[in-house]
């Protein structure tokens, strides 16, 4: 139903289900942003011949039950496959730019390394926001350094889970933004399979295969998606990535199931870090081009996840999940002439041209990160109420071992004259710049009652983290020669509540409030440098959610929600504070407030009879961020070479708008679908996204400094559109997408100097269904 789109219940355990043929369903009932998928009708014949489907472990945040968000105090939204495939989204950070709240500021122009933040928070490497796949966290290390380096490719999700508000207590380190879950596709019931291939401008070229099915009581998937191309910041740089996932089920017994999934993730790009600079963007011409061409990015992932389900009676199930990961990155860049430090891509504020350096240095990073998580799911009575509880605990190990190798004398050879140094303690410190050891203990619990009162529910919560940190900086230029070791330990209790009232049906009111933390990264919450830990701790906040939703008629369904987020001590990073660096900083209290909007119509409903053939369907998501300052005395600190002339060194930035929270965000867009053409069904969909000016840093800088590293980043807007055609007698579908149209040239970024946005892209392939 309609209501699925802002959907929030979070069961603990799903059934995958067959897709249904294609059909005509009511606005009440369509959960998709976009027209339904066309695809062959089923016979009653092939109907009769399905065999069980299989119960398949997953833990969800939302779910797809037609009543999901009816007693969850909180906003959320579900992007369904439906919206990914027949919208052939490029990137995770196009698909994501239809939830509200939501904003994704991008990097590479391939959503490889997003950064997404929500209602206003720092967007840089994604670290406010907990990033799952099949409900377990995937990023470098989820505690100790979240960033966003490795996305997975958004073609082999089925639907992409947006949770906001007390419900994501149940989940973590990070509950003060957001938990996104990206579900992959499960097995189908009956064997089937698919080749998709499509191409475009940019000498892009994607292909994507999958083929999977169930016997008996196993099912077996697998998935390879192979993606090449000129990147969209930089035409002269070039990036390929490849994505294999084997996926089984098992139904050990009608109690207990069993899933298995392995990944193999490998990207090879050319992608750096420096922009350009403001006279570099004027003069850019149609080729954007960069003159750091000696750039490369080798990243390796191996994962996997087991999720076992078990029923030990009709009221009591658990799923329990063991994943982990490994992972090698070696990115080598050349270093940045002018820059204020070696590794740095910080330049002077005067600079006019980001020009590289005779040196280089590649940052060698392995990470190893483990887990085990059981939850359970209980219904039962409390005091003669009829209530549902969620629970469970989880331990998880992370561990990095990062290297930075440089070469003083070239900036395109190797760095191997100091390959040596490294298998023990070093000693040629003019080529090692970074050597040091990073290690998690981490243990969570979490648990949320669900009391049913008539119109009523209520919705206690709470989550407690235990963190241990220990660092070991193995350089011998630290402390004499004896380097330096630290550790640091810290508990927090986060408490939330809700509570939901359908006075009518298909309308809901509710109102949440949770205690959300995001914890500092080793490296900012332990010194480099001492045996000491470091004074920035873990970012608290408090978040008040008031709304409602639901089904205005059959063929139009709202949701609004308000919201208010008050920080302690937001952490920003230090690089949109004047662009001195990655590191992070404490930004004091903030205050976030602002409200969305979610709308959906089926326009042909609103004005005609039923008609089981075609759909006009109209969607709009709105985003407002009244507010998003610094509340207390807050000072801005440049160093001299940051500054142009006449500015001061410290500033007082108190009542600033914070960095990269534009105050406005609206995706808005027209689909239809016909089912009733002979050959096969057909649906289009156009879009418009678009975004209001940002601020690059905490001074709100809005005349560009030479160097491009501030300034305010104009606000701006993207047409898109796709044609779908299936041809059903060759179980086919042809498709044409258009990606920024109008080819509207704009900034997205200014951290590292300046990145272009997207130019038009246009593309088109086929899938054939086998």
């Amino acid at each position: 139903m309609l209501a699925t789109i802002f959907a929030m219940t979070a069961p603990n355990t799903a059934t995958a289900e067959e897709p249904a043929a294609a059909k005509k369903t009511p606005a009440s009932e369509i959960s998709a942003t976009s027209t339904q998928e066309p695809s062959d009708a089923q016979t009653p014949a092939e109907s009769t011949a399905e065999q069980k489907t299989l119960k398949i472990p997953l833990t969800e945040v939302i779910g797809t039950a037609a009543n999901a968000l009816d007693h969850v105090p909180g906003s959320g939204k579900v992007v369904t496959s439906e919206s990914i495939e027949q919208n052939h989204r490029l990137t995770i950070n196009e698909a994501l730019r239809e939830v509200p709240g939501v904003h994704v500021r991008d990097e590479d122009g391939l959503g490889i390394r997003p950064n997404i933040g929500i209602r206003g928070l720092d967007p840089t490497r994604s670290r406010k926001v907990h990033i799952m796949e099949d409900g377990v966290p995937i990023m470098l290390m989820p505690y100790g350094d979240p960033s966003s380096y490795y996305f997975p490719p958004i073609f082999r999700f089925d639907r992409i889970e947006v949770l906001k508000g007390s419900g994501q207590l149940l989940y973590g380190p990070q509950t003060i933004g957001g938990v996104m879950n990206f579900i992959t596709r499960m097995p189908s019931t009956t064997p089937e399979g698919h080749f998709q291939v499509w191409g475009g401008n940019l000498n892009y070229l994607n292909t994507h295969f999958d083929y999977g099915g169930t016997w008996g009581k196993s099912g077996y998937l697998i998935d390879y998606t192979h993606s090449q191309m000129d990147t969209p910041r930089f035409t002269n740089i070039r990036a390929k990535i490849d994505d294999l996932t084997f996926k089984t089920v098992q139904e050990l017994s009608d109690r207990t199931q069993i899933t298995g999934k392995f990944n193999y993730y490998r990207e090879n790009s050319g992608i750096g870090y420096q922009g350009l600079t403001q006279a570099e963007w004027a003069t850019r011409g149609e080729e954007r081009q960069t003159s750091f061409i000696n750039d490369n990015f080798d990243f390796m992932r191996l994962g996997y996840h087991v999720a076992v389900n078990h029923m030990f009676t009709a009221n009591l199930t658990s799923t329990t999940n063991l994943f982990g990961h490994y992972i090698s990155r070696d990115w080598s860049r050349q270093s940045t002439l002018d820059a204020v430090s070696f590794g740095s891509n910080a330049l002077p504020a005067a600079t006019v041209a980001a020009e590289p350096a005779n040196t280089r240095y590649t940052n060698e990073r392995e990470y190893w990160v483990w887990g085990i998580e059981p939850r359970f799911h209980y219904i039962h009575s409390l005091l003669g109420i009829k209530a549902e509880a969620d629970f469970g605990a989880r331990y998880m190990f992370e561990q990095s071992d990062r290297k930075q190798l440089r070469n003083l004398v070239s900036g395109i050879g190797s760095p191997s004259s100091c390959a040596g140094v490294i298998g023990g303690t070093p000693s040629n410190n003019s080529c090692v710049g970074e050597n040091n050891k990073r290690t998690t203990n981490a243990y969570a619990f979490f648990a949320q009652e669900r009391l049913f009162l008539g119109p009523f529910t209520l919705t206690p919560g709470f989550r407690v983290e235990h963190i241990s940190y220990d660092q070991d900086n193995r350089l011998a230029s630290v402390n004499n020669g004896t380097g330096a070791y630290a550790k640091t330990t810290f508990t927090k209790v986060l408490p939330g509540a809700g509570i939901t009232y359908s006075p009518l049906k298909d309308h809901t009111l509710f109102f949440g409030a949770h205690r959300g933390m995001s914890p500092p990264q080793v490296s900012d919450a332990i010194s480099l440098t001492t045996n000491q830990p470091a004074d920035l701790g873990p970012e608290l906040s408090w978040t008040y959610e008031l709304g409602a939703r639901g089904n205005l008629t059959p063929w139009a369904g709202y949701a609004i929600t308000g919201f208010q987020m008050d920080f302690d001590n937001q952490i920003i990073s230090q690089s949109v504070a004047g662009g001195t660096g990655a590191t992070l900083t404490s930004a004091g209290r903030t205050q976030h407030r602002g409200a969305e909007v979610a709308l959906r119509i089926d326009a042909l409903d609103a004005v005609t009879d039923r008609n089981d053939q075609e759909d006009v369907t109209l969607d709009f998501n709105y985003t407002w961020v009244a507010q998003a300052d610094f509340k207390e005395t807050r000072n801005s600190s440049l160093s001299a070479s940051a500054l142009l002339s006449g500015e001061a060194t410290t500033l007082s930035v108190s009542g600033n708008r914070l960095p990269y929270s534009p105050e406005h965000l609206i995706t808005a867009g027209i689909g239809y679908a016909n089912r009733g053409f002979s050959f096969g069904p057909f649906n289009a969909r156009i879009e418009t996204q678009c975004i209001s000016d940002q601020f690059a840093d905490d001074r709100n800088t809005v005349i560009p400094t030479p160097s491009g590293q501030r300034g305010l980043i104009r606000g701006w807007c993207m047409l898109n559109a796709s044609i779908n055609q299936h041809v059903k007698k060759i179980h086919t579908t042809f498709f044409f997408t258009g990606k920024n149209m109008l080819d509207h040239d704009v900034i997205m970024d200014r951290s590292r100097g300046i990145y272009p946005g997207l130019p038009a892209l246009w593309q088109a392939g086929a899938k054939w269904t086998f």
